[in-house]
């Protein structure tokens, strides 16, 4: 038998509920929608803080921290994983695959999915005058995988040969393109273990404005060492640490040539390890159509 003072218990529970619930709900709300998995449907893109470190002046190299959200990460790598294949290595006019130099998976990520172009539009904040407005675009973003042994040789990001896209050639359009910059940004990395899945840049420099290269050792030194090394073979190593970023400037101001400094590798991944990151690549037009 219920005896009055659970009835009167129950009683305040239900009336308290009633009354409390909605606020408590509705306080609640935005913390519990960003922790419910999505397909990126809905998905409004907050308010993003995220620091820097300018690693190199000259060529342009930045790194940067916590570019992206761990909800954002997940959902990006959820929405790539089911599309990913062999990578391509882009040639003068096609796209081949299979090749040794590089052996990851990559996929086109849909630019209409709303994590998606919200980190694009991050993206192309961060470069702020980089792109002209009405002549240039951020792109397609790009996943890319490397587990077990696979890798990506030293290469460039920018175009010996500036490239048509599909859709002019099929309209007749007269402007090339080449990608002037990249942000390659991680977004995984599952077992991967000290040394190696590193981005690698064999010219790159910590350099002061001064012109000396600094940071022998105390607090300085330290800092360097969570994300990135001095490689055997010169130059830095950047690690793979999820949410963070590099970007760097792929083309010389004025003649849009290739910069040659800006060589790097994906450096193998070792045992078990998995590395998930995004490429972004803005482009930049040329030609009389442009």
């Amino acid at each position: 038998m219920t005896s009055p003072l659970q009835i009167l218990t129950l009683s305040l529970t239900v009336a308290l509920s009633a009354y409390f619930g909605p606020i408590i709900l509705s306080l609640l709300a935005p913390h519990i929608q960003s922790l419910l998995p999505s397909s990126g449907d809905g998905y409004q893109c907050p308010p993003h803080s995220y620091t820097t470190t300018i690693i190199s002046l000259d060529p342009l190299l930045i790194y940067i921290h916590n570019f992206v959200s761990s909800i954002e990460s997940s959902s990006l790598v959820t929405l790539g994983t089911p599309l990913l294949e062999p990578s391509p290595v882009t040639g003068y006019g096609s796209d081949a695959k299979g090749s040794q130099a590089r052996t990851s998976w990559s996929a086109p990520l849909p630019s209409d999915n709303e994590f998606v172009s919200c980190i694009l539009a991050r993206a192309e904040s961060f470069m702020g005058n980089l792109l002209l407005a009405g002549r240039d675009e951020i792109g397609q973003a790009q996943l890319v995988r490397y587990t077990e042994g696979q890798k990506f040789d030293l290469h460039h990001d920018w175009f010996s040969r500036p490239r048509l896209l599909d859709d002019d050639a099929e309209t007749g359009r007269r402007r090339l393109y080449n990608r002037v910059a990249t942000i390659f940004l991680t977004l995984e990395a599952k077992n991967v273990t000290e040394g190696t899945g590193e981005t690698w840049f064999p010219f790159a420099k910590r350099v002061w404005a001064d012109g000396t290269k600094k940071g022998a050792g105390g607090e300085e030194a330290d800092e360097k060492e969570k994300y990135w090394r001095e490689h055997e073979d010169g130059g830095l190593a950047f690690k793979a640490i999820p949410g963070n970023a590099l970007f760097w400037v792929n083309l010389f101001p004025g003649n849009g040539s290739g910069d040659g400094r800006t060589l790097h590798a994906g450096l193998p991944v070792k045992g078990n390890g998995v590395k998930t990151a995004m490429n972004i690549w803005p482009r930049v037009f040329f030609g009389p159509d442009a």
